[in-house]
C-alpha cells in the first residue's frame, strides 16, 4: 500500500534538512512529539511507542547526500513500511515529501490509511520545524 504526504515548502537548505533526517533516529533527546514515549536508541536508529498503543522502530536505510532519506519502519502489530523522505533543492529553500510503502494486511489497509498519513503529515511539520530552526 503506498502512502503519500502533503508536500511542504520548508526555509532551510537541503543539506540542513538531511542531517535532522539522517541524526534523527540517533538523537540522544528525544523530541517533543506528542504520544510519543519510551524511546530508546538503537545502533542504526530507534524505537519508541505511540499512545502507549503500538511499538515501532526506524531504521536508516539508505541515503542519497541533500535529496533522499530512506527509513525501514516496523511495528509491534506486524506492519512495516519503508519510508522514503524525498528533498527538492530550491536554493535556500526545499520542498520535501514523505512516501511509504506499507506492508500490511488487506483488510486493514482502509483503516490504517489516513491515519498514518496524519501521522505522516505531522512528523512532516515536525521536521519543517527542527529544520528551520538549525
Amino acid at each position: 500500500m503506498k502512502i503519500t504526504s502533503n508536500k511542504e515548502t520548508f526555509a532551510a537548505t537541503p543539506e540542513k534538512v538531511f542531517n535532522v533526517l539522517i541524526g534523527f533516529a540517533k538523537t540522544e533527546h528525544v523530541p517533543s512529539i506528542p504520544q510519543v514515549s519510551d524511546w530508546k536508541n538503537l545502533e542504526n536508529g530507534c524505537q519508541f511507542t505511540i499512545a502507549n498503543m503500538l511499538t515501532c522502530s526506524m531504521l536508516l536505510l539508505d541515503q542519497a547526500p541533500f535529496s533522499r532519506v530512506v527509513y525501514q519502519i516496523g511495528t509491534d502489530k506486524g506492519i512495516s513500511a519503508n519510508a522514503t523522505f524525498h528533498i527538492h533543492d530550491f536554493g535556500d529553500q526545499c520542498e520535501v515529501q514523505i512516501e511509504a510503502e506499507a506492508d500490511a494486511p488487506l483488510f486493514m489497509q482502509a483503516m490504517i490509511k489516513t491515519p498514518i498519513e496524519q501521522a505522516m503529515n505531522k512528523g512532516l511539520a515536525k521536521l519543517k520545524e527542527m529544520a528551520e530552526r538549525m
